[in-house]
């Protein structure tokens, strides 16, 4: 083994979307002992998340076997090539970084003949197949009959359901503390429940049901919306008999069509259901594992019998009779977010860093039914230069999903200095602010003082948060002008073409009539006074759908629509009601299926596993 020469090193990392980022990478006494970004980053993003933490673990390891543990994406392989050619010019050999595992076909070849496996699934997963890897070295093994992989909202309401029904159960969560992505959930969606029985609101299911149908373009199978919608009631009142604490019901904010909406105490799941849930499950005797990530799953006589798992201590393989995926979708993925069309560029996450795909990868790699690209991302629209710190940005008064980038007295254009869709569009669906955006190479925001005076008037200090972005002007995505033409020419739009459009629209707003897009006569405001403005809307995105296939019983299918023997899914990897957009007519329909699957994969799972594993003998 060829010792490495000490030094610091410059390299150049690739990320996605054609970004780089520079690293200094220092080697001694034979040892990588600093990796160091000489960038700034957006706190809570994906790139400081992989370039932060994935670094020490090199450090501390000493090895280059990271992928399977925080999932695949651009930036995790651009790290890791970083760093080989560091090691090659320091005259080592990369192999030598990684730990030796053994590959093992899980797949055998008459199940791959009799599933008739078409080229896209054999390809998913030869591409996932590190999920189906084992590891060289495990510390530990134990035993349980249902073995719960993430600690959300449905995870969480697994586990009880578990525990209620007497099952030997274990729950694994990547991150040191339960609620993962649902802890910013804020309410939940029911149908007929106690809460509006008492003040008064009654709706018809049937009506609702056909709704969500013709938003989707009827494209889903409505059996599934049936069934949640059928127990939302229920689950309802289950929850509240854990423990978990409701204050109020109503249409979130008017931008439901249906006064569903059930708020958590507190306004977040952190506070009004999470709490309450791991004491119950506790009480129960539920065990939880935290900072423990599944790293490849154990599928073996054409079934799934758990997963390796990585904790602080080492590799733990846990032996399970059925194993259910609740982890939260692919919301911090980019690699898996732009495999649904969505561009990445300027993305802010506002999820947790540990929703990487791993739940939808594990499933790949067995073959299992794809639905990702037909698949809702929750994304939203924000303003670079304007503030946008944290998750929570979608809730932020000036930035957020229901205030100035989200449309409304505004004019939207697309690169050719064209408007493109009803700029209120929001109003029959929150997530259609970004849907046509998508269809654009780039799109504009253009308003005046006028307009973000009064969309802003009860934000303090609106006017110097203003100020400020056009000032500092973070990713060159805001601009102040004094005429129309000035505005193009900052940005580089057709000048004709732009003022052109505008000239149009202030028209329009005059006779209070959009003879292009309909949008409402109250949404027609002029803007003819200046000062004008004009900024560029980026991606926000909140929720990142699994796209994992399942049936109502929460099993994973194939492409034959056949399940895949213990192996279930649940939340928001699992969402078979939904294609492409995200129908918000139902206040809190996202959380009332995270409740309504972790529930019922835990009731299915009981029945399987005493149909499995029960014998005479």
């Amino acid at each position: 083994m060829s010792k490495l020469q000490s030094g610091i090193y410059h390299i150049i990392a690739k990320e996605y979307e054609g970004e780089t980022l520079p690293l200094e990478v220092e080697i001694k006494d034979n040892k990588i002992v600093r990796i160091t970004p000489k960038k700034e980053m957006t706190p809570g993003g994906l790139e400081e998340a992989v370039f932060t933490r994935l670094p020490k673990q090199i450090i501390d390891e000493q090895s280059l076997e990271v992928d399977a543990i925080s999932g695949a994406s651009h930036s995790r392989r651009g790290l890791l090539n970083a760093i080989e050619q560091v090691i090659t010019q320091a005259g080592g050999s990369a192999k030598n970084f990684h730990r030796q595992t053994k590959p093992v076909d899980h797949i055998s070849k008459e199940q791959e003949k009799s599933n008739n496996l078409k080229s896209d699934v054999s390809f998913r997963m030869k591409e996932y197949d590190f999920w189906r890897q084992i590891p060289e070295e495990v510390f530990k093994e134990i035993d349980v009959d249902f073995l719960i992989v993430g600690a959300g909202i449905s995870g969480l309401a697994a586990a009880v359901q578990a525990g209620s029904e007497g099952i030997d159960s274990l729950v694994i969560e990547k991150n040191g503390f339960v609620a993962g992505n649902g802890g910013g959930v804020e309410g939940i969606f029911g149908i007929n429940t106690k809460m509006q029985k008492e003040v008064g609101i009654h709706a018809e299911k049937e009506k609702i049901i056909a709704k969500e149908a013709e938003m989707g373009q009827y494209r889903v199978d409505g059996s599934f919306w049936v069934d949640l919608v059928n127990n939302s009631a229920e689950n309802i009142d289950w929850l509240v008999k854990q423990g978990v604490q409701l204050t109020k019901v109503d249409d979130y904010h008017g931008t439901c069509m249906f006064p569903t909406f059930h708020w958590f105490k507190g306004g977040f799941a952190s506070k009004g259901y999470v709490p309450f849930m791991k004491k119950r499950a506790d009480k129960l005797g539920v065990k939880f594992l935290l900072e423990t990530s599944a790293k490849s799953i154990i599928f073996e006589d054409n079934k799934v019998k758990g997963v390796y798992a990585q904790t602080p201590e080492g590799m733990l393989k846990i032996n399970a009779k059925a194993t259910l995926l609740a982890t939260g979708g692919v919301g911090h993925n980019a690699a898996l977010i732009e495999k649904q069309g969505w561009s990445t560029k300027n993305l802010h996450y506002c999820s947790m860093p540990s929703n990487t795909g791993d739940g939808y990868q594990i499933a790949m790699s067995l073959g299992a039914k794809d639905m990702l690209r037909e698949s809702p991302e929750f994304m939203m629209n924000y303003i670079q230069a304007l503030p946008h710190e944290g998750v929570h940005l979608y809730l932020d008064p000036i930035n957020g999903f229901m205030s100035l980038p989200s449309g409304g007295p505004v004019v939207w254009v697309n690169q050719n200095g064209k408007r493109f869709v009803n700029e209120n569009v929001k109003k029959y669906n929150l997530l259609y602010q970004r849907m046509a955006i998508g269809a654009t190479k780039v799109t504009y925001q253009i308003f005046n003082q006028r307009i973000y005076d009064e969309l802003t008037k009860n934000v303090p200090n609106a006017k110097e948060i203003l100020a400020e972005g056009v000032e500092v002007n973070e990713g060159n995505s805001l601009f102040k002008a004094d005429t129309i033409e000035a505005l193009a020419k900052a940005v580089n739009l057709p000048e004709e073409t732009f003022a052109e459009t505008m000239y149009k629209y202030n028209k329009f707003a005059h006779n209070k009539r959009d003879e292009e897009f309909a949008k409402d006569a109250a949404m027609l405001v002029p803007i003819e006074e200046g000062p004008f403005y004009i900024a560029r809307l980026d991606p926000s995105n909140l929720i990142g759908i699994g796209g994992v296939g399942s049936n109502q019983n929460f099993e994973v299918i194939n492409d034959k629509f056949e399940r895949i023997n213990g192996l279930y899914i649940a939340g928001m990897d699992s969402t078979m009601q939904y294609r492409n957009v995200y129908t918000i007519t139902l206040g809190g329909s996202a959380c009332s299926h995270n409740v309504n699957s972790g529930r019922h994969a835990a009731m299915n799972a009981k029945k399987y596993i005493e149909a499995t594993f029960t014998t005479n003998s």
